[in-house]
């Protein structure tokens, strides 16, 4: 009895997990072992052989490409010292997720022995933040790793970036609770680092503010960013503007030719002249800071993505036409003076294998024919990059967003055309048509609202919509003048009630024969068959042979006496608008001959 109520191990190795689930134990068989014991031999043909290892031999679960050890109690990796050729060389999607695994060097030790992983999740194990396990690592890792999965690991941003520089295929990363508050991401240092990521899920972490997103604006190959979850406040808007004031990476090559043009009038202009006339200047100017940011986000409304486009080529031949104009002008042999400080800068950062960063500080680095410093970990100049250039898919749903100006700036992205917004403060009263409606309209670029897709008839309406839902409110969106001006000044929808005059009853008078035979309160929801069966047994015919035809009481009054037949016997009697005090005239097609005593239980409700 007490062997029975030993205690187990509290923790397994991932080979032993593995083994375990996936690998059959001939000493054990099938069953307990009892005399009770069924076999059962399936006949079928020749045997596939399995596939062989890195080393030739077969390996023992050379089949299996899928492996799943969730909630497995996995401590550590316990790799044999013969790897795992003999063992698992094929798997390509691997899920050790809500295990207890705590190392990075245990992570590394299963994946430098998988060459052909694809895709591996690690959720819910609480990872230790060991940058330097991940570069100091010696063997290969994850060459072909795709999807990495690190929900509710806690990883740390810098381990984040390190496990990139070293996974070269990284397309998709989840990151979702783990309790980020800020995003520790260098856009200019560690956008190299993923460069190839375009899936990354950063759901249900504490993101408050745009500013922390914004980090991860030249990730050159994001398409897909998924925020739901997160206490968003904002989008866009005034962190977008205040940031591109500040950050150098962010200045525009315009900026860089106006500050040259700037440069050139003041070597033509005394310097004692120059002064007096920037203080008369700065004198006179008084800046309205709020007009000027309403301007922009005029200027950034009605913007296109063709005429960005437009303006791109322009810019580039403007600047190339230029550049050429300069460079025949200057001989080779003539030195360059201090207003070419560029070219200058370049060829002592080639001599001397200096670079600069950011903060403008110098710092020694490899010179170009070493090749320790590949493309992918070399900070590069985001200056002439657009921020999300290739962002096509966006979710805020569940977060804190609450206003038209935050939605507006949606459409500062160049290529997003998907996005998911549902949960949101903003509009959250509306029924969910309405609300739809009003997102569609404010966003022009968008195609495809919360799974569903955008047709071009229903965005017609929803602009339409919008410039009358906000017609008499003091508070209008920017979008509203937008469309104001394509569509014109449109005139109030008019409220029509379809239901005014109808009537669930009507009395009426059935006649046949120039006489009224019975007058008869008839629900107007009755079909025209009905009330056919009904007349054929009041006047004994026989229903095939009896016509019938509704005179309004409105006609015969006026001496119009306009008759309509019924002959749709499908059709209800709303559908003819019978009122109280028309009549429905019997007539029958045959003699009074072909008279018949009619016994059909059909009857038409009256009250």
């Amino acid at each position: 009895m007490g062997s029975q109520h030993q205690r187990k191990p509290t923790g397994r190795s991932f080979v032993q997990a593995l083994r375990d689930k996936y690998c059959l134990d001939p000493d054990e068989g099938f069953g307990d072992g009892g005399t009770d014991f069924v076999k059962i031999m399936f006949v079928t043909g020749p045997r596939t052989p399995r596939k062989e290892g890195r080393a030739g031999g077969k390996a023992e679960l050379g089949h299996l490409k899928t492996a799943v050890l969730d909630h497995s109690r996995i401590t550590y990796a316990g790799i044999p010292p013969g790897g795992l050729t003999n063992l698992c060389p094929n798997i390509t999607d691997l899920d050790l997720s809500i295990n207890c695994l705590s190392s990075w060097r245990e992570v590394l030790s299963v994946l430098s022995e998988l060459p052909k992983v694809k895709s591996v999740s690690f959720s819910f194990n609480l990872l230790h933040n060991d940058k330097n396990s991940i570069d100091s690592w010696a063997e290969p890792f994850g060459q072909r790793l795709e999807h990495v999965m690190l929900n509710g690991t806690g990883a740390a941003w810098d381990v984040i970036t390190a496990l990139g520089r070293r996974l070269p295929q990284l397309k998709e990363l989840h990151l979702c609770k783990n309790g980020y508050e800020m995003i520790d991401f260098d856009s200019a240092v560690d956008s190299a680092a993923l460069a190839r990521l375009e899936i990354l899920t950063l759901s249900e972490n504490h993101i408050r503010s745009w500013q922390e997103v914004w980090k991860l604006r030249f990730l050159p190959s994001l398409q897909s960013l998924v925020l739901s979850g997160n206490p968003l406040e904002d989008l866009v808007i005034s962190e977008v503007i205040d940031s591109a004031a500040d950050d150098p990476c962010s200045k525009t090559a315009s900026t860089r030719e106006d500050q040259k043009q700037s440069r050139q009038i003041s070597d033509h202009i005394p310097s004692s002249e120059a002064e007096s006339q920037s203080e008369d200047d700065a004198a006179d100017i008084h800046v309205n800071y709020s007009e000027i940011q309403d301007l922009v986000r005029d200027v950034l409304g009605k913007v296109t993505r063709s005429s960005l486009e437009n303006l791109k080529k322009s810019v580039l031949e403007e600047f190339r036409s230029k550049c050429t104009v300069e460079d025949s002008q200057t001989p080779e042999s003539q030195p360059l003076d201090q207003s070419d400080g560029s070219r200058k800068l370049s060829d002592q950062s080639q001599n001397s294998g200096q670079s600069f960063d950011r903060s403008g500080v110098t710092k020694e680095t490899p010179s170009q024919s070493d090749g320790r410093v590949s493309s992918q970990t070399r900070p590069v100049d985001h200056a002439h990059l657009t921020p999300f250039a290739q962002l096509k898919s966006l979710s805020v749903s569940d977060t804190s967003v609450s206003s038209w100006r935050d939605l507006e700036g949606l459409r500062n992205f160049a290529k997003l055309d998907t996005l998911r917004i549902q949960g949101i403060p903003l509009l959250q009263d509306a029924n969910p048509e309405d609300r739809r409606q009003l997102f569609i309209a404010s966003l022009p670029s968008i195609t495809k609202l919360n799974g569903s897709r955008v047709a071009d008839n229903e965005r017609e309406k929803a602009e339409r919509f919008f410039l009358r839902h906000f017609a008499d409110k003091d508070d209008k969106p920017a979008t509203y003048r937008l469309l104001k001006e394509k569509h014109g000044e449109l005139s109030p929808v008019r409220q029509v009630d379809i239901r005014r005059g109808f009537q669930a009853w009507a009395e009426v008078r059935l006649v046949y024969g120039g006489r009224t035979v019975e007058e008869a309160t008839l629900r107007t929801n009755e079909t025209i068959g009905k009330l056919k069966n009904y007349c054929a047994r009041l006047v004994k015919q026989y229903p095939p042979w009896v016509r019938l035809y509704h005179v309004a009481k409105s006609s015969w009054e006026d001496g119009t006496s306009e008759m309509q037949e019924l002959f749709l016997d499908s059709l209800p009697l709303s559908r003819y608008d019978v009122k109280d005090g028309d009549e429905i005239l019997i007539d029958v097609s045959r003699s009074a001959g072909h008279d018949c005593r009619l016994t059909a239980n059909t009857k038409v409700t009256r009250r």
